[in-house]
């Protein structure tokens, strides 16, 4: 299964790499200009789920355009065919495909396949997690207040509440906050490119995936109020333990 998730996470982003800036955005359910689809997602998911059948077809599937499929399965298929459109219709390379594997309600293997930057990210429950090959680890930064944080990219309430607090704290240094889009921002504070993350809006495949490159990287992941993170929560708190107390008294009210 470790080879399998990696190269279909391979395969689907070499698809889409080739319609980089070239596609058109459909807006799925409404003009949210986050709620956007293309063919190149189509073309992802396809090759994903057609993959997954043909070698796993009494597994389950969850993917953000098709929906789900036998959910009550021992495994679970958890897909985000490409994470980061807005930034893939620009011809930003701030974009990637997002797949994890659950057992029994548990994440246990994850693939995030940056294709612009020819990056994939890979994690094992208990393995760690790695970056084409090499094991990486997150920031061991200490001082929150010397930091590069990363965070969601709508502006919604709860987000807007944890900026406050982060402006409000009291600062000894320079921290820094941003936001790339995609899985870039979870991929690189695994990688310790950045040293936290704070995610407060978005879906199960926008969480999953994430969590366990992360987790295996060394990052505490919890929720905002500090319960250690479960499939199906939809906000996200990670950093080193030291840091990651530090957010907590920022994001227990938001």
């Amino acid at each position: 299964m470790e080879k399998f998730i990696q190269s279909i996470a391979e395969r689907a982003g070499e698809a889409v790499l080739k319609r980089l800036g070239k596609e058109r955005v459909h807006y799925k359910k409404s003009e949210n200009i986050g709620d956007v689809v293309t063919k190149a997602d189509l073309l992802s998911e396809r090759i994903i789920i057609s993959a997954i059948r043909r070698r796993y077809p009494n597994h389950g599937i969850v993917s953000e355009e098709s929906g789900s499929t036998k959910e009550g399965s021992e495994y679970l298929w958890i897909i985000d065919p490409i994470d980061g459109t807005l930034n893939f219709v620009s011809g930003v390379p701030m974009f990637g495909v997002m797949i994890c594997l659950a057992h029994r309600g548990k994440v246990v293997l994850s693939a995030i396949n940056l294709p612009a930057t020819k990056e994939l990210f890979f994690a094992k429950a208990g393995g760690g997690a790695y970056l084409n090959g090499k094991r990486i680890h997150c920031s061991r930064t200490r001082d929150l207040s010397h930091t590069f944080g990363m965070g969601g990219s709508s502006l919604r309430a709860r987000t807007a509440r944890f900026l406050r607090n982060l402006l409000q704290a009291p600062q000894s240094g320079h921290m820094m906050y941003g936001s790339f889009g995609g899985p870039s921002n979870a991929c690189y504070v695994a990688a310790g490119r950045r040293d936290w993350l704070v995610l407060l809006s978005g879906q199960i495949w926008d969480f999953a995936p994430e969590y366990l490159v992360l987790k295996e990287s060394g990052c505490k992941v919890t929720g905002t109020k500090g319960e250690p993170w479960k499939l199906g929560m939809l906000e996200m708190v990670a950093a080193n333990p030291t840091l990651h107390k530090q957010l907590l008294k920022l994001t227990r009210n938001v």
